[in-house]
Parts: C-alpha cells; structure tokens; sequence
C-alpha cells in the first residue's frame, strides 16, 4: 500500500511459491503479470520439503530438483519472452531461491527476509477429511504472513461446499 494513499495498492516485492504442481504452475503465470503490472520485483520459490541434507543420494536428488526447477523456469521465462509477453527487463526482476524445510514455514521466512509485499500461491481446494488429515500449506500461510496473500484455485476446483 501506498502510505500517502491507503486506497492505493503498489507492490514491489512479490514471492511466488512453487511445487511442480498445475496449480503453482498457474500460481506462476499469475505472478508473472502482477510483477509486470506493478513493476515489481519476483522470487519463486521452491522448499524441498524435510530435514537437512545428509546423504550424497539426497544431495544429488537435491540437484537434480533444482535442476528441473531451474530449467523449467528458463523454459517458461524463454517462451513468454519470445511470445512478446515478458521484457528482459522484467525478466531480469524475477529471481528463484531454494529452501529446506517445512513449505509455510519457510515461505513466511523468505516473505519476511525479503520484505515481500505480496505472496501469490496455488491452493489445491482440498476440503473435508483430505483437508483435515493434510492440512493446507495456503492457509497457514494466509494466517500468519505478514503481507497480502493471493491464492490461486486449480482450474478443475469445484466449488460445492462440503458440509456433509
């Protein structure tokens, strides 16, 4: 928000988590046009969930997900380049970082080390018991950032209520 005009909305730091699902996916491309919308500077993230890396197997597994994270992202930032949506400019604004540990809190973490102003993640609609039993990494988030938060529904998410 602007401090002069509080009916004014301004980011400037926008942190986009990513899992390889469709849904972040689409987290992604969402993130992408708020940057270019307000001029804004974009850290997708990535956290590998679990303990500290301690066995070679687990470093190279590491790599290779941030590996296939990296290239995907180039991949992506190649074509929206080349199809004329993304400048080298804003592409030159979008960073990606890596961490280890549990998904919200470490996306709470960087939002606060990096003074994100907005974080923008997929949910995946669970509800009910799977919701219950898993738990939403989205929500935690929602509760406890210290910024604005816009959460992105997969394109199958159906909105029926269940009360039952």
């Amino acid at each position: 928000m602007d401090s002069q005009n509080p009916n004014v909305v301004v980011y400037n730091h926008i942190l986009c988590p990513v899992d390889f699902s469709d849904c972040s996916t689409k987290a992604f491309y969402r993130a992408v046009g708020y940057s270019q919308l307000f001029n804004a500077r974009l850290t997708v993230l990535n956290v590998r969930e679990g303990g500290p890396v301690s066995f070679y197997e687990d470093v190279t597994a590491g790599r290779e997900a941030l590996d296939v994270l990296r290239d995907g992202l180039v991949t992506r930032l190649n074509r929206l380049q080349e199809e004329g949506k993304v400048t080298r400019e804003e592409r030159d604004r979008i960073t990606l970082e890596t961490r280890n540990g549990k998904p919200f809190e470490e996306i709470l973490r960087v939002a606060i080390q990096l003074k994100s102003d907005l974080i923008i993640m997929g949910t995946h609609g669970n509800t009910g018991f799977k919701h219950l039993f898993m738990g939403s990494q989205a929500e935690r988030v929602v509760r406890r950032a210290p910024c604005d938060v816009l959460t992105v529904k997969p394109d199958d998410y159906d909105p029926k209520l269940d009360l039952g």
